[in-house]
């Protein structure tokens, strides 16, 4: 009985994520200018994307003794809601900050993907901050490959890998997993960035790790978004 409710739990909370993904995915085909690419077919695999690689993701966190989703066990809205604030919008804003002030004077590089070279409003910096629309999209969909999925598969095979360790070194154990895996996924997240974003990328994943460990998916997303929301809008509407 609990195994089951834990998998209707967990294809909820997924299924809720792809459908944002999706729907943020066709507002910023619908929002680009000269879009060639089709909303319809943009939401439908972005849909399945998330629908996949969430519910496997959610599931293997598990597995890892990650919460995964403030959701999967909540038992208080305040609860989650503050969680999401404490441990995401706040730590987001403080990056979004970080990264005007050292990337401010390279907003309109030739490197900078044209799409946000072309903010001209606040709708631009929100739909943009969900999903740039190209790529691996934005902070949703980038949130749930990255961390849902890659980091908690990175630290289901190193928990596996150095548990013989553990009655040896308890605290390396406890801790290594976790860094490496933190570490790793942030690089692959900054490998898929071009050379103007790798470091922001990098260290910003890093972040966006720790906070996926300590509050979830939930938190990693609002992170990110308002991360991006900030240094969009204050870089090209100011």
């Amino acid at each position: 009985m609990m195994v089951g409710m834990r998998l209707q739990k967990i294809m909820g909370i997924t299924v809720v994520l792809a459908l944002l993904t999706a729907v943020a995915a066709g507002l910023s085909v619908l929002n680009a200018r000269n879009s060639v690419a089709s909303p319809t077919w943009t939401m439908i695999s972005r849909f399945i994307v998330v629908l996949v690689f969430g519910s496997f993701g959610l599931a293997v966190a598990r597995e890892s003794q990650l919460q995964g989703s403030l959701f999967i066990g909540f038992e208080d809205w305040s609860l989650t809601v503050r969680d999401i604030v404490n441990y995401g919008v706040l730590p987001g804003l403080v990056l979004g900050l970080i990264n005007y002030f050292f990337f401010f004077t390279y907003r309109y590089s030739p490197l900078v993907v044209p799409r946000i070279r072309d903010i001209r409003s606040l709708y631009d910096s929100f739909v943009i901050s969900l999903d740039i629309g190209t790529g691996f999209g934005g902070s949703l969909l980038e949130e749930v490959l990255f961390r849902l999925f890659i980091l908690s598969c990175f630290l289901f095979s190193f928990r596996h890998l150095y548990s013989r360790l553990a009655p040896l070194w308890p605290s390396v154990v406890a801790i290594l997993p976790k860094a490496l895996s933190v570490v790793l996924s942030s690089l692959l997240f900054a490998m898929v960035h071009n050379i103007y974003g790798f470091t922001a990328a990098f260290f910003g994943g890093m972040l966006l790790g720790l906070i996926y460990i300590l509050s979830g998916i939930e938190s990693a997303i609002a992170a990110h978004f308002c991360a991006n929301f900030l240094f969009f809008s204050a870089s090209y509407l100011s």
